[in-house]
């Protein structure tokens, strides 16, 4: 009787979403968790008893950098992945039987949902997108995604039902769903310790976060000092730091408790991102992002909140920030959305573990 999720190790999106839903199942519910995302994430978030298993279905895009997608190179690891996926259908479809799999969650791989139809038992699709979303958009450059975007919807259409997030595309390939709203991370705010951690010369100014993501930003780091009201701080080591630019690891505080102790995000936009500034209540500060079709959504939700900051990718990636920086709200006068989103896609999966 055990929930076995599925979960998309393309970057930290879908892992952030999912521990936010998967640490709230009921103990007694046993929980399986695939991805290819790092397993030392999931043991920090989840916070309760489950077993890892390293490994991936599916292959999102291939980036050249954290704005940038070689959609040549996607095909070809779509096409190698579904043949690997094809030739261990049975093998998966009897391990999830050796489980005793009560329910498949999937974030937001198709494959998963196959393999449930194939033993009888539910799926439930988390997403705001789905792949076949994003290889729409690659059509004309690679026109041997029109099939793959038919299979592939018609693999989603299948899924037992769609649990909706936030900040989605229509997704019309699925007759079954339900919006669960915004799934979001969200911190405590924990500034003084922030202070401490990068002493002095922060003091008195406004924080920045800066989230270059796995591949990182062109950006020329060393242009910071031009805005000497300002500390940012990084997650990641800068290139070539400014004075009013520091290194912190991650281990300094959870990511959301970040996000709810500076004044900014800046960042390439992503799900786990904006969902944890909005949740926050803390402006972000971003550029467009080209080959990714949740940017549209995305966006769509950050142009019409009033801490949403878009720049000219060319703008972005110079630091031409300073007009921004001057129009970042005042601590605190942004309201933090309500994301109710992880404990009712957790109440929906475990209604279906009981049957």
């Amino acid at each position: 009787m055990t929930v076995v999720a599925y979960v998309s190790g393309h970057g930290f999106g879908h892992s952030a979403r999912e521990v936010e839903i998967l640490r709230r199942l009921p103990s007694e519910i046993p929980l399986v968790v695939t991805s290819a995302a790092p397993e030392w994430f999931w043991r920090q978030e989840v916070r309760r008893p489950f077993e890892f298993v390293a490994d991936a279905f599916d292959v999102g895009c291939i980036q050249t950098s954290s704005l940038d997608v070689d959609v040549p190179a996607t095909l070809a690891a779509w096409q190698s992945m579904d043949t690997r996926n094809q030739a261990r259908l049975a093998e998966t479809a009897e391990e999830l039987r050796r489980r005793g799999a009560q329910v498949v969650v999937t974030d937001v791989g198709s494959f998963p949902i196959t393999v449930a139809e194939q033993i009888g038992i539910p799926s439930l699709c988390v997403a705001n997108f789905t792949w076949a979303d994003i290889y729409a958009d690659y059509v004309d450059e690679e026109p041997a995604f029109a099939p793959i975007v038919a299979s592939l919807n018609t693999q989603y259409s299948r899924a037992t039902r769609l649990l909706e997030t936030d900040l989605s595309l229509p997704m019309a390939c699925f007759p079954r769903r339900e919006s669960v709203g915004l799934v979001a991370r969200q911190g405590t705010p924990r500034r003084p310790e922030l202070l401490e951690r990068l002493g002095v010369p922060a003091h008195g100014k406004r924080l920045a976060l800066i989230y270059a993501g796995n591949w990182g930003l062109p950006v020329p780091w060393q242009r910071l000092e031009a805005f000497d009201d300002w500390h940012f701080v990084s997650l990641a080591p800068f290139d070539a730091a400014a004075r009013n630019a520091s290194h912190l690891p991650q281990s300094v505080l959870p990511h959301p408790d970040f996000v709810a102790s500076v004044d900014l995000v800046i960042s390439k936009p992503g799900y786990g991102s904006v969902g944890e500034c909005l949740a926050a209540g803390t402006p972000f500060l971003y550029c467009p992002r080209t080959g990714f079709a949740e940017y549209a959504a995305l966006d769509a939700a950050l142009s019409s909140w009033p801490g949403g900051l878009r720049l000219p990718a060319e703008r972005f990636l110079a630091a031409d920030w300073g007009a921004a920086l001057s129009r970042v709200p005042p601590p605190g006068s942004i309201s933090p959305l309500p994301a109710p989103g992880g404990a009712a896609a957790a109440a929906r999966i475990a209604d279906h573990w009981r049957g």
